[in-house]
């Protein structure tokens, strides 16, 4: 097996893929990203996988947000952790809006003191049976099975927790074409998430007009998300907020600061991440932010 793992976000019909290996002494090293055409994901599967021996590669599939729920429950009394997500499966059923019968099933310690609450809890995520078999099936027929099913959330958290400082949350917005996701994490884990409606759409209209409403729109879901995040998780102190590579990072990092009680930075991947074999990625902001979730989806030991 060779070392680092491979990714796979697809993205309506654009597929990105990227290798890292982790290392222990250095930063992770982003040995190559791609991006596919997946309109025919088992043909771009055999032809990505004889480029890149993806048959001697673990490999992991990224969820898109539309095929997963997630939810935030109390830790299960007196069961061990190998249960957890079958006690979950009947509490989520009048969460989602498809059968838990037969649905994906996982669960995320959250790190313990942050919160002031006395009972631990953790974060649930379902996947309808449905949703998946596509991409499963796909890599199945080329024998390429996927090693690992991930989410974004998780993803994000892999870079998140990268720049964060011992013993502090840190919280992160990726701004993406479709969406927005905040994470917060704490040693190393996922606290607390949520979708931001802001896109790059929003940001890089001409329009002056529309282009404020946005910022403001988003400065104030962010307020209010960050004096939920105090509330919830005021044990910790939250060191600051970093803002994903873009064309406009440098225009929201502005708009948020004065707004915000903790420090707004960019997230500057070549100070956590090896792209020294990938100079055209570390200079293309919008190829990092297209590529960032697969890069964090691939953050995973070997």
């Amino acid at each position: 097996m060779l070392p680092g793992w491979v990714a796979c976000v697809p993205q309506g019909r654009q597929a990105q893929f990227a290798c890292v290996q982790s290392r222990d002494e250095d930063r992770p090293l982003v040995q190559w990203v791609a991006s596919e055409d997946w309109t025919w994901p088992t043909r771009t599967l055999r032809q990505v996988g004889h480029r890149h021996a993806l048959a001697r590669h673990r490999r992991v599939l990224m969820l898109s947000p539309t095929q997963y729920r997630l939810a935030t429950l109390d830790v299960p009394n007196d069961l061990p952790r190998p249960d957890w997500p079958q006690a979950m499966r009947w509490q989520m059923k009048d969460l989602v809006d498809f059968p838990v019968d037969d649905a994906a099933i996982d669960v995320l310690a959250v790190p313990d003191g942050a919160s002031y609450r006395a009972r631990s809890q953790l974060i649930a995520v379902a996947a309808g049976a449905q949703l998946l078999r596509p991409q499963v099936e796909a890599a199945h027929q080329v024998k390429l099975q996927w090693t690992a099913i991930d989410i974004e959330e998780t993803a994000l958290r892999n870079l998140c927790a990268l720049a964060a400082p011992p013993e502090r949350s840190q919280a992160l917005l990726h701004v993406q074409a479709t969406h927005a996701t905040l994470v917060v994490t704490f040693r190393g884990e996922l606290l607390w998430s949520r979708q931001i409606d802001l896109t790059l759409g929003h940001l890089g209209q001409s329009d002056d007009a529309p282009r404020q409403q946005a910022l403001d729109q988003a400065g104030l879901e962010l307020q209010r998300s960050l004096d939920g995040i105090e509330r919830s998780f005021g044990q910790v102190a939250l060191a600051g907020l970093l803002i994903t590579p873009m064309p406009e990072q440098q225009l929201l990092c502005e708009h948020l600061r004065p707004l915000l009680y903790v420090p707004v930075t960019p997230y500057e991947p070549t100070r956590h991440l090896d792209l020294t074999g990938l100079p055209g990625l570390a200079r293309d902001p919008l190829m990092l932010n297209r590529m960032l979730c697969a890069i964090g989806a691939a953050l995973r030991s070997d």
